[in-house]
């Protein structure tokens, strides 16, 4: 069963880097015109029956539905959660009777999804009246991930929503909700998060290499967690790569391709990314030798090296290379004769 909670969850932080659990508006980066329309409407208690947050993975979304959640449980009126009052301090013990949380789970090899069982659980618990709050609060984390029939039964508790159960729907692929879901929920679209504000998280929390992750994580604080968490070691060897290819023997390109195959899925697919990535920045300096908005700002003097060596035409090949390679493996296909294939080819 995917994971219902009537509460907020205060387990210990996954990673030194990251806090989990945001306790008012103060813990959520960026995103300042949305929260001051936020708190306008929980000031004024003027919500609809249903809000999608929308946006990019890991730029505060869930975040921002949770602080949201715990200003309009608080018992003191108001734009913010007051944190002493009875219903502050059993969500800050995860044990709001009014609070109902569901997230994608995956069950043995297949992916993560919500699925029917969830979605009738989570709206019997909370059809109930109110227990502490004013009203019932239920999040639904991953909306996207709703397997059908668990989207249409929602679709009808939407539609027919019953006493004051509240909903908040987050989603990193808008596009993939249901139609009918997306027209019965005011959506509020979340923007990427500056490089600075995301420098600014990671030296709050002494992380290293704080302004080459900031760049590296394209507006998601929280892809610069992980990144932070994981190191650059993957990036290094893609730029690596990209440095010593003119001089790669086929015995390298075995061992590359080999290396590569025994990575799992998700190395291969980040190193395939940091690799267009740089092919990015080449072409930008090709424009703009001056430019500074490049994805590997402290890798520079690298990139000038390769920029004399590449023309534009060769950055485009390796690109749509790259582009086939990422399409092969994520199809399943044999990831170390790919890579193979696809340096034999990039080597020219």
């Amino acid at each position: 069963m995917a994971r219902m909670k009537n509460a907020a969850p205060m387990a210990a932080p996954e990673a030194p880097v990251r806090v989990l659990f945001p306790r008012d508006w103060t813990d959520i980066r960026g995103h300042a015109e949305i929260i001051r329309r936020l708190r306008i409407l929980a000031a004024e208690d003027r919500f609809p029956h249903a809000l999608l947050f929308s946006g990019m993975e890991g730029v505060g979304k869930r975040r921002t539905a949770r602080v949201l959640a715990r200003t309009i449980l608080c018992e003191r009126p108001g734009d913010s959660p007051c944190g002493i009052c009875d219903s502050c301090r059993t969500m800050a013990a995860g044990i709001h009777p009014d609070y109902f949380e569901t997230a994608p789970e995956a069950r043995g090899k297949s992916a993560a999804m919500i699925r029917t069982d969830a979605i009738r659980d989570i709206l019997v618990a909370a059809s109930g009246a109110p227990t502490l709050a004013g009203r019932r609060i239920i999040l639904i984390d991953g909306a996207d991930s709703m397997n059908e029939t668990a989207a249409n039964r929602l679709l009808k508790t939407i539609e027919e929503p019953a006493g004051t159960a509240f909903f908040i729907l987050v989603t990193n692929a808008y596009d993939a909700l249901l139609p009918t879901i997306r027209s019965r929920t005011v959506r509020i679209a979340f923007g990427s998060l500056p490089r600075a504000e995301i420098a600014a998280a990671l030296r709050e929390h002494d992380a290293k290499n704080a302004a080459a992750i900031a760049a590296l994580a394209d507006g998601s604080l929280g892809k610069a967690y992980a990144l932070a968490e994981e190191g650059l070691a993957l990036r290094d060897d893609a730029l690596t790569l990209l440095m010593e290819l003119d001089t790669l023997r086929v015995e390298d390109i075995w061992a590359r391709a080999e290396a590569l195959g025994a990575r799992t899925h998700e190395e291969r697919t980040a190193w395939i990314s940091y690799l267009q990535m740089a092919l990015r920045d080449l072409l930008i300096l090709h424009e703009d030798g001056g430019s500074t908005a490049l994805y590997h700002t402290d890798r520079r003097d690298d990139l000038m090296v390769l920029l004399s060596r590449m023309s534009r035409a060769h950055l485009f090949d390796l690109l749509r290379e790259t582009q086939e390679l990422s399409h092969r493996i994520g199809a399943n296909v044999n990831p170390a004769l790919q890579a193979e294939a696809f340096l034999l080819r990039a080597k020219g």
